[in-house]
């Protein structure tokens, strides 16, 4: 999801959000943005808890550093909620395929990380997530029939 080190070509737009008052500012998906005295740039997929929300207010930034030569740090902040932790996840959909008298088991499997506020304790966490996970399960069961669902008509 989050990886603020781009590969560029050819000089890179800077815009300075420094001095600039807020309801001023605006983000850029290719360009730099010069804020607190650091570059960053702007996220496509930000903090869990401003997802579904637009504007200034709610735009996450990452950046990228460390000594030359080591593998950079990332760091993330929501302009809502503050600095941000990335924590990974992993998602696997096991499925069976039966074609006459040949089945096909597999697994599907998706690694990713979600930004979280780094000012929720474990417990607010823990909580935003099952809700998430809730939500996620509802809408894939009420986002249609299965294959298995078809086969009863």
């Amino acid at each position: 999801m989050a990886n603020a080190v781009y590969a560029m070509s050819g000089p890179t737009k800077i815009i300075e959000l420094d001095g600039t008052e807020r309801s001023k500012w605006r983000f850029e998906d290719k360009a730099l943005h010069l804020w607190e005295g650091k570059l960053w740039r702007k996220e496509a997929v930000g903090c869990v808890k401003c997802v579904e929300k637009e504007g200034v207010d709610y735009t996450t930034l990452s950046r990228a550093e460390g000594a030359e030569g080591d593998k950079p740090e990332e760091h993330f902040h929501c302009m809502h909620h503050g600095p941000l932790d990335e924590v990974p996840y992993e998602m696997v959909k096991k499925y069976t395929v039966t074609i006459g008298g040949v089945v096909r088991e597999g697994d599907v499997s998706v690694k990713d990380t979600m930004l979280f506020p780094a000012s929720m304790n474990a417990e607010e966490r823990t909580t935003l997530i099952e809700k998430l996970l809730e939500e996620a399960e509802d809408e894939e069961k009420s986002s249609g029939a299965s294959p298995d669902d078809d086969a009863d008509e």
